[in-house]
This record gives C-alpha cells, structure tokens and sequence, in this order.
C-alpha cells in the first residue's frame, strides 16, 4: 500500500470570499482487485481527523481501515472537511454543511480526475471507468449524504453512524438520553452564532459510553478521549482541534431530510450495537427513491466503529456490498 497526501483548492467551489482547500489521503493498493475498479472516498466525523480510518496503535494491530480495504484491491481515498484536520480552518466557524458538501465534492472530483489521467502518483495506472462508493462516519455520512443529494456524486453511499430522521447519542439511562436528545433542537436556518458546541455538549452526560464498548483497551480509549471531547484541549493523530459549528444542528431531528429524500443510488447504512440511532431498521424507510437500502449492525460496537474489536466485522461488510454493488453496474 502507498499513501500520497494530496491538496486541492476549493475555493471556486464553495465562493466564501478566501482561499480554501481540501486536504486528503490516497491510499493506493499493490494490486487492484480483478473486477471494475472501486473508489471508495471515507470522511471522518466530528472531532476526527481523516487518520481515523488509519489508526496505530503500540503494541496492537489491525487498526487501519486503510490498511484493510486496500488488501482487498480497492483505492481508499481519505479527506478532511474544511474547517477539520489539515484543510482550511480560518472560516470554521462560518461553515455551513453545504459548504463541507460542495468541498467534499470539488476535491473527490479532481481526485477522480487525477486517476483517470493516471497522474495522481508515478507507477499507478489510469482508472478507467471506476465505481465510486461514498463512505462517512457520524458527521461525515451526514456530509456524504448531503454530497450525495445536492451532486449525485457517487454510485452508491454508505452512511455509517447517522440517523436519516433524528441523530442521538446514547446514553447509560434514560433520563441521560433523554437529556442528551433535547440539547439539539436546531436547524438548518439557524444563525450559526447561536450553535455553540460547548454549550450544547454540556447537556450530553457521558461520551465514553457511546463512542467506546467496554471490551475496547482501556489505553486506546483514553488516547481518544484523555484531551476532551467534542473540544479537545490535545488531540491524538485521528483526532481534530476543530469542529464547525454546524455539527451541533446535524444533531438536530430532520436536518438531512432534503437531501435524503432525492437520495436514488442504493445505500448501506452501518451501524454499532450501540449507536445514534433510535430505530436503526426504520432508517432504511427514509430513502424513499432508492429502491436498495440495506441496514447492518455490528454486535459488541460503539459510536465510533473502528475501535471496536469487531471492527473488521463492518470492514468485509462495507467491501462486500462495494464489490457486488460494482458488479451490478459493470
């Protein structure tokens, strides 16, 4: 497996008046599997870098989902928002998910492009006539899905760890969830000055217990949480400084219900035992224009999938679905 790093300018794409770019990894396999070429492009979620999906750890292995898909032949493709990681972060606070959207999909473009041409790095080949799977966790499925409603951008979606109706972090009990729900009653039209993510987390009791199962190593959880959460005061290399404040409305019942209702290429939604949704089996029924919808849980996981010792279990699943779904549209 190769890594290349890659910026592109964004700008144009999301007209706010300064220069903007994109930042993202290409993870790029030795040899690409023997069927139509797969793209998968992965965007982390809030209060993570695009290193979530290449995570190591001292003295444990298999963290890496990068490491897995591109085993498998396909291209695995990495981005931080804007206002996350190492893309632009002096307008954090001005973003909109519209504008982590349209530069999303102004660097998944040019990355398409680039593979195509056989330019983006020295000895890869050209890929011809690729399937491109769009893959997000938490904020980033919900930045997926929006992609996916405003620009058709991909051939298929796998939203992980969102809720097409109303996204809710559990909670030990009910009255902890129930407090933790009622925090986010915001939308799409309000001002971004009143969505402070302080504030709000505030009202959210616990979030160990809905990012991590108990089983996961103690350590690992602590490199995660040990600098605060959502704001970290340090932050791990998976992690991001940054959040914009447009994450805490994502929270907010029917806030993607736009755009997932114009949704038609088929979806995978993913999901841990223990997750943001309140009725996983009724999400399928949001889509309602995509006439293959398909819901999976993975027993003994948390929030934040790729910590979870069952980890790969969702891992084959995603690739899986991505080859066959390929197959179907060769």
């Amino acid at each position: 497996m190769r890594r290349h790093d890659i910026t592109i300018d964004v700008s144009e794409a999301v007209g706010l008046g300064r220069p903007q770019h994109v930042t993202g990894t290409a993870y790029l396999p030795d040899r690409l599997a023997p069927f139509r070429p797969i793209i998968l492009f992965a965007s982390p979620g809030g209060g993570y870098s695009r290193f979530y999906f290449d995570m190591h750890f001292p003295g444990h292995t298999g963290y890496s989902e990068a490491e897995y898909h591109t085993g498998r032949g396909l291209i695995f493709v990495t981005m931080d928002h804007l206002g996350v990681g190492d893309s632009s972060i002096d307008l954090t606070d001005d973003l909109r998910v519209e504008h982590m959207a349209d530069a999303n999909h102004a660097f998944m473009r040019t990355i398409v492009q680039q593979l195509g041409e056989g330019i983006l790095a020295a000895d890869f080949p050209a890929i011809v006539d690729p399937f491109i799977l769009g893959m997000g966790q938490s904020m980033g499925a919900g930045v997926t899905m929006v992609m996916q409603g405003r620009h058709g951008c991909f051939h298929a979606i796998a939203p992980l760890g969102i809720s097409a109706y109303h996204t809710c972090l559990p909670q030990p009990s009910p009255e902890q969830f129930k407090a933790a729900r009622d925090a986010f009653s915001f939308s799409r039209l309000t001002p971004l000055d009143q969505l402070q993510i302080a504030a709000t987390s505030q009202h959210v009791p616990d979030f160990r217990y809905p990012f991590h199962w108990e089983d996961e190593p103690r350590e690992i959880q602590d490199q995660d949480m040990e600098g605060g959460y959502p704001l970290r005061r340090t932050s791990p290399k998976f992690g991001s400084m940054t959040v914009p404040r447009c994450a805490v409305a994502m929270m907010s019942p029917g806030y993607f219900t736009p755009e997932v209702s114009r949704i038609t290429c088929p979806v995978l939604m993913g999901y841990g035992e223990r997750d943001t949704s309140a009725d996983m089996r009724r999400e399928a029924t949001a889509f309602f224009n995509s006439n293959d919808v398909s819901v999976f849980i993975v027993p003994r996981m948390a929030h934040m999938h790729n910590f979870a010792g069952t980890r790969q279990v969702l891992w084959q699943r995603i690739a899986d679905w991505a080859e066959m779904q390929s197959k179907a549209r060769t």
